[in-house]
């Protein structure tokens, strides 16, 4: 029978589960012992727009594919729909043993990492560290605290991916097949197709390697062999993600993701198949911004300046008060430290990870070198986005579904992944090696390049120049001050980065020549990591994080609200003109014409850009002017925009708007048009009460001769569900507010199938019969209910070779 040594094969790995487990409970303390949640900005734009959706699903266990809260409808699987992959959802759940959402991330990135390097064979007692640095690397946190879950989310499982790729190819061939089945599935189940794309860069780099270490050693059938269960791995695993990814996929070529079908437009860059280059890269990296790796503050980062700063001082010699300098330092990008181009933001790997990875570089593997460093590399030059458009344009062009995804500076997260994981190799090679001479002096060089240089610049800052573009708005005295307060802060993180660099070579030196026992030198290297990153971690995340509920205060029911809730009647809308476009906060409580998403409708994007906003503009023009009527308002009338928000807290600060169009309605006359730039330039002088633009290119129309004799009503609706009762004493022609999309849709007259006509470039438009009609219309996307059953059976295909190949991995063999 096979022996287990507790002390050897368990006790590591509940050392290891403990400490992540009390690092967890730490970082978010008020969450376990406050009754406090974390408060995410994005989340809570998020609850925003999902609201709809979360209280049908309470009520009634069913699934509403669709969603009236924002931007006038969208489908519902863009915010909140559950698929067929709930099983996924429990593997994930049991790995992140239990722990409440958002907090589990950091844990399942501590577990995940520390997976991966046991699958790379570095023991587990220094397993621990690499785990906890990647976890708690400000990226992880700082996307928390902004409520990118999902991103991080997919980062925290990249490990794990990796892990059982490495398994399978070098190792347990089943078991690592089973892994990266289950770990890819869950990555993308959590639905982050950025950060899983930037995975294939990782992977596909390992395997090329690994390709020709093959070939090198002769024997590609074994690699043929165990490539192709890792071909069937992502198979599984994508089919558990198939509906929602494809969904995704198709939604997207409507989305201002996908091209425009406008030949026409102010702005060129619009006409792209994708984003523009604009809008995609405008969060990227300023050149020197990776430096921040390294040395947290190197670039000032993003923290107000203190009260006793020197900057502050100099103020206070103008005589300005304590009061004034808190709001100038809140209110004033030229008075913050950073000195670079782009968005302060940290994203630090830790000195010692640092330090680790030169190691790496003289002692693991050269593949791995390699493939490391050449991630870490490429993830550095792609989020300099268009700080290096010879490459990123490029890849923008002509990668496919690159020009999908925004915030290139995500890609950071690379050499974090590469550094830590390089460290860590190298860590391993040298903890219990018996060094030669020329081998130890590669260990003083890759000290005196990073703890030397560290100590340097920390001595002598000077040599940079801590001079920001936006200082010559200043006067001279400020602007010099501002320079030494970024020089201090540089200084103080180089000191920094020095003394944990040293002091874990130090204890590696006690180590290696027998002065520390392995107990003490592997305690005091785990605790040095954890303070490096968690020191750092800390400056990011803090009480200030946590509040009671958040949800209930951002939420909170105005008075407006409720006089809107008490008059509204179905297919109404509402419009905040108090607050901005693209925010959700409204969409909690009404319909709304605006919302927040990312991925929102090209075409309703079109209108939001040509003519709602515009419209916004000039009708809070009016309204400040005492002027009240509305009628002129062609766009946001047709969208049955019926109550105005100019004051929240008052039920008088509601305006009602009796020229909106409702929910819908007859009319007179067709303006036929043969394109969509036709349809789109023609709303501009609709009369859209009585007058409808159509596409003939796109649409056949059987009346002649319309009447607007009669009367549609909204008789019920549900997300995805609308009815409405008909009264025409001859043929019409009906426009209703609610958003066309080309996909899914069945509508029925009187229980009979009818065609979905366009009208005025974004709405849904019927023709109906003279009489007395029931219409329906019912969102039920075909690739939801086949998607669905297509997951379910993956997911369980998924999870039961995965627990069946643990079990064969670990069954008790005969002797």
């Amino acid at each position: 029978m096979i022996k287990v040594d507790f002390k050897k094969d368990v006790l590591p790995h509940i050392v290891a589960i403990a400490i992540f487990l009390v690092l967890t409970l730490i970082l978010f303390k008020p969450v376990f012992f406050e009754s406090k949640a974390l408060t995410q900005g994005d989340i809570l734009q998020w609850e925003g727009g999902a609201k709809e959706i979360l209280d049908y699903r309470a009520e009634t266990g069913e699934e509403g594919l669709w969603t009236n809260s924002m931007f006038s409808g969208m489908p519902a699987y863009m915010v909140s729909v559950k698929w067929g992959n709930e099983l996924i959802k429990t593997m994930h759940a049991v790995i992140s043993f239990g722990l409440p959402h958002p907090v589990r991330i950091i844990f399942v990135s501590m577990i995940s990492f520390y997976i991966m390097l046991l699958c790379f064979k570095v023991r587990p007692y220094l397993a621990i560290i690499g785990a906890v640095t990647f976890a708690l690397s400000s990226y992880n946190i700082i996307g928390i605290t902004a409520g990118h879950n999902a991103r991080i989310s997919a980062v925290s499982l990249m490990p794990l991916v990796m892990g059982g790729i490495h398994l399978c190819f070098t190792r347990n061939k089943w078991l690592g097949f089973s892994l990266t089945a289950l770990a890819l599935a869950m990555q993308m189940r959590v639905n982050h197709l950025q950060i899983t794309y930037y995975l294939a860069f990782i992977v596909a780099i390992y395997g090329l390697l690994q390709l020709i270490h093959t070939i090198k050693q002769g024997d590609l059938k074994p690699f043929a062999q165990r490539l192709g269960l890792l071909v069937l791995a992502a198979v599984l695993a994508v089919g558990t993600f198939f509906g929602e990814f494809y969904a995704t996929y198709e939604y997207g070529k409507y989305s201002n993701r996908g091209a425009s079908e406008l030949t026409a437009q102010t702005d060129q860059d619009l006409n792209e198949d994708g984003l523009s280059k604009t809008y995609a890269f405008q969060y990227s990296n300023g050149l020197a911004d990776p430096f921040t790796l390294f040395i947290p503050n190197a670039m000032g980062g993003n923290d107000l300046l203190s009260m006793d700063s020197k900057t502050a001082n100099e103020l206070r010699k103008a005589g300005a008060t304590e009061v004034q300098i808190l709001q100038l330092f809140q209110e004033r990008p030229d008075f913050r430290p950073y000195w670079g181009k782009e968005s302060p933001t940290t994203y630090y790997a830790g000195a010692i990870m640092v330090f680790l990875c030169v190691v790496g570089i003289f002692f693991v593997e050269r593949r791995y070198v390699i493939w490391l460093v050449a991630i870490s590399i490429l993830g550095i030059l792609l989020s300099y986005g268009r700080n290096l458009p010879s490459l990123n344009y490029f890849l923008f062009d002509y990668f496919p579904g690159y020009n999908k995804f925004r915030s290139v500076s995500f890609t950071i997260m690379m050499p974090i992944f590469g550094i830590i994981f390089l460290g860590m190799l190298g860590l391993e090679k040298v903890i219990d090696q018996k060094l030669n001479k020329a081998q130890q002096k590669k260990l003083w060089i890759a000290l005196g390049a990073t703890g030397g240089l560290a100590l340097l610049l920390a001595i002598i800052p000077g040599v940079l120049g801590f001079s920001s573009f936006l200082d010559g708005q200043l006067p001279v005295e400020y602007a010099n001050a501002l320079k030494e307060d970024r020089k201090d802060l540089f200084r103080s993180d180089a000191f920094r980065a020095f003394i944990f660099i040293a002091l874990f070579a130090g204890t590696y030196f006690l180590y290696s020549i027998k002065k520390l026992g392995k107990p003490m030198a592997f305690g005091l290297m785990i605790l040095l990591g954890i303070l490096d990153v968690s020191l750092v971690a800390g400056r990011f995340i803090g009480e200030a994080n946590f509040a009671k509920s958040p949800r209930a205060q951002f939420f909170a029911e105005s008075n407006a609200d409720r006089f809107i809730k008490q008059n509204e009647s179905k297919g109404d809308r509402v419009l905040n003109l108090t607050a901005s476009f693209y925010n959700a906060k409204s969409s909690y409580h009404h319909h709304t014409i605006n919302g927040y998403h990312g991925a929102r409708l090209r075409r309703y994007q079109e209108l939001i850009d040509k003519n709602i906003l515009p419209e916004m503009q000039e009708l809070s023009q009016n309204i400040r002017n005492g002027n009240t009527d509305f009628g002129g308002f062609g766009i946001l009338n047709m969208l049955n925009t019926r109550y105005l928000i100019i004051d929240p807290s008052s039920p008088q600060g509601v305006l009602t708007n009796n020229s909106a169009n409702g929910a819908s309605w007859f009319v007179d006359n067709l303006v036929k048009v043969d394109s969509p730039d036709g349809e789109f330039n023609s709303i501009n002088d609709l009369d859209t009460k009585t007058e409808a633009a159509i596409n003939t290119s796109e649409f056949d129309l059987k009346a002649t001769n319309l009447s607007s004799d009669g009367k549609i009503e909204l008789v019920d609706y549900h997300p995805g569900y609308w009815k409405y009762n008909s009264q025409n004493s001859g043929d019409g022609f009906a426009v209703f507010s609610e958003i066309y999309y080309p996909k899914g849709f069945k509508v029925t007259i009187d229980g009979q199938p009818v065609e979905m006509l366009r009208a005025n470039y974004v709405l849904r438009a019927l023709e109906i019969p003279a009489g007395n009609h029931e219409i329906v219309f019912e969102f039920k996307p075909a690739i939801y209910s086949t998607g669905k059953i297509v997951m379910r059976i993956f997911s369980i295909l998924v999870v039961l070779m995965f627990l069946g190949t643990v079990y064969w991995s670990l069954r008790i063999k005969k002797t």
